[in-house]
């Protein structure tokens, strides 16, 4: 097939960029350039030729790191906060096409259990990641607390760290920022048997009365070499050191009030202060009626 010409040198590229055997890899992605580049020049149009691109981009992930590595992708979806069901298998993500796709093409990977951060996961750490049972979105229990102590990189597709490094708010949750406190969340849950019942899950959230995002871009991360990057047929791969980026982060958040790393509207970010709010229960729904 025509297309697979285009993945002749991509082993190599993970390599520069740094991708190593062994390595935990959570992959954070936008198609959208290597879409345009399968439609607009190779002249791909059908949804079996997108699958058979998706699959072999997939497996040159998973030959990346081996069978002693393990590949994260996200299915994170916000939907469980609005009180609407979390279905294991049929829930879809909305962090972009390529993890749906793994959601829903590839039986290799298996998800995580949180119904607000999920993830599909492949490799030598599959089993336990999908066994663990966190309560709290980002703690000390979750997968992004074991990617992170585990020495994992996250590969950042055609996406800048603004939009994607999701464990910048881990960073924030971990240093007790003020503007953000712990939200439960509740509603009906059906698991990987088919089972359902009503559950209460957590994250960190943002006040709402404050006005804050991530600005950490990739050359950033760069510049302070704690991401390497290399170019594949137009698509950029960054490729980030989780635990050099929490070490830089973190400094600016403590000891700089976040400012290279955080950008507040109407906010005056004081490191050390107390919580604005201790913590926050969501709207309960009619348990009879969920179930």
């Amino acid at each position: 097939m025509k297309c697979i010409d285009i993945f002749w040198d991509l082993d190599l590229r993970l390599q520069e960029a740094g991708i190593q055997k062994g390595d935990i890899v959570y992959v954070a992605s936008n198609m959208r350039s290597l879409l345009y580049l399968l439609i607009g020049e190779l002249k791909l149009q059908s949804e079996q030729e997108r699958d058979d691109v998706l699959h072999t981009l997939t497996n040159h992930l998973q030959s990346a790191v081996g069978e002693e590595g393990t590949l994260l992708f996200p299915v994170f979806t916000w939907d469980f906060c609005k009180g609407k069901e979390f279905d294991y298998y049929k829930t879809q993500g909305k962090v972009g096409i390529y993890p749906n796709w793994i959601l829903n093409k590839r039986k290799d990977f298996k998800r995580t259990r949180h119904p607000i951060y999920s993830f599909m996961v492949w490799g030598k750490n599959k089993d336990f990641l999908c066994r663990m049972d966190n309560q709290e979105a980002w703690g000390e229990n979750s997968p992004f607390w074991y990617v992170l102590k585990h020495g994992g990189k996250q590969m950042n597709f055609n996406v800048e760290a603004y939009r994607s490094l999701t464990f910048a708010h881990c960073f924030e949750q971990w240093s007790k920022v003020p503007y953000r406190h712990h939200k439960f969340f509740f509603g009906k849950y059906t698991d990987e048997l088919g089972n359902a019942e009503i559950r209460s899950y957590s994250m960190y959230v943002r006040d709402l009365e404050v006005s804050e995002r991530i600005k950490v871009t990739n050359e950033y991360l760069l510049r302070n070499s704690v991401a390497k990057q290399a170019v594949w047929q137009g698509n950029i791969l960054t490729l980030i050191d989780l635990q050099k980026c929490r070490v830089l982060l973190e400094e600016d958040i403590i000891n700089n009030e976040g400012k290279e790393t955080l950008h507040f509207d109407d906010y005056q970010f004081r490191y050390g202060e107390e919580q604005t709010i201790p913590y926050e229960i969501g709207w309960i729904p009619d348990l009879v009626d969920m179930l």
